[in-house]
């Protein structure tokens, strides 16, 4: 098998347009904003007294104060210094509302609610297509449980998906053969045999042998467990990547759907106490990507050289789409 050179860089969202998950809908209320940085360019979501949420860059064009540190009024968002009014179009107008040739118009982002989240779309707001916002597979019904966590971590996209498709380390997850791999224009799927160890392996479903599927496309990734025997699923973690600076820190959000096994607790407090333990597991060694991107970082070096297939693949992933990117820009 062949070494090939993973790049680790981060991702600049201003040079991938691409859809981002920064907040959970839940956490911006009503007439409320809240500011997020995609890439290095700070971001003000909105959500307006009435209408769908907006996002503008978070800075008044006058005095480029953050508006996020401003007021929600209607369907405006008022800077917090003189009171300038800004649309969801990025049109200025002055507190008694006459319309601003000076100071120009802010620049709009796409903005959308999609299964509990809300995604930026980081290229031209035109040209934002909604049917390419990540969509994470979820199970209904009083079997299921569903629980959402953020995270920020200070290592860059490439590399933590790379550490999620590694996720059997033995300190974590127990004995684990990597298997396969489906290989398609937009997803690499890897599939793996795992012998649980504690606490593994008193999850639900879980205790004997069992299957672990990983998805990556180049936004997001999806983990699977079934059961080896009759394939059950048994649960599925979501999670979604934002860049949050040109250092590598990102912005991880993350769904996590388990299966209920209402034989050992009643109801939700089972499915949410297996959750909370299987999102500690992932990041348990939060450390590791960390460590290694401050020493990639010291180094001087942009990667390194790999032979897991599943990191040759995301690479091939990676630079296909770097291609695609410089002939459409």
């Amino acid at each position: 098998m062949g070494m090939t050179h993973t790049l680790l860089q981060p991702f600049d969202p201003n040079h991938n347009a691409q859809w981002y998950p920064a907040l959970r809908s839940a956490d911006l209320r009503h007439q409320k904003a809240i500011g997020v940085y995609c890439g290095s360019r700070p971001v003000v979501i909105v959500r307006p007294e009435a209408g769908l949420v907006f996002a503008l860059d978070d800075r008044c064009t006058h005095r480029q104060v953050p508006l996020s540190r401003g007021v929600v009024s209607g369907t405006f968002i008022r800077c917090p210094l003189h009171g300038i009014k800004f649309a969801r179009s990025g049109r200025c107008y002055s507190p008694d509302m006459v319309l601003e040739e000076m100071p120009p118009r802010a620049e709009g982002w796409g903005c959308r609610e999609k299964e509990g989240w809300i995604f930026l779309y980081s290229g031209n707001a035109d040209d934002a297509d909604e049917a390419l916002i990540p969509a994470m597979t979820h199970h209904d019904g009083k079997d299921w449980c569903h629980e959402t966590f953020i995270r920020e971590i200070n290592a860059p996209v490439p590399l933590l998906m790379d550490h999620v498709q590694r996720f059997g380390r033995r300190t974590t997850s127990g004995s684990v053969t990597y298997l396969d791999q489906n290989i398609t224009e937009q997803q690499i799927s890897s599939h793996y045999r795992v012998v649980a160890s504690t606490p593994l392996s008193v999850l639900p479903g879980m205790a004997r042998p069992w299957r672990a599927t990983v998805d990556t496309t180049l936004v997001d990734q999806n983990v699977y467990f079934s059961s080896e025997d009759d394939a059950t699923l048994c649960a599925e973690i979501w999670l979604g990547y934002m860049p949050t600076g040109r250092d590598g820190r990102t912005r991880v959000c993350g769904k996590i759907s388990i299966r209920q096994d209402h034989t050992r607790l009643p109801g939700r407090v089972s499915g949410s106490l297996w959750a909370k333990l299987l999102w500690k597991l992932l990041w348990k060694e939060q450390s590791l990507p960390e460590a290694e991107w401050s020493a990639i970082q010291r180094s001087g070096r942009v990667g390194h050289s790999d032979f897991f297939p599943p990191a040759q693949a995301m690479q091939d992933l990676v630079t296909k789409n770097n291609q695609r990117m410089a002939k459409e820009g």
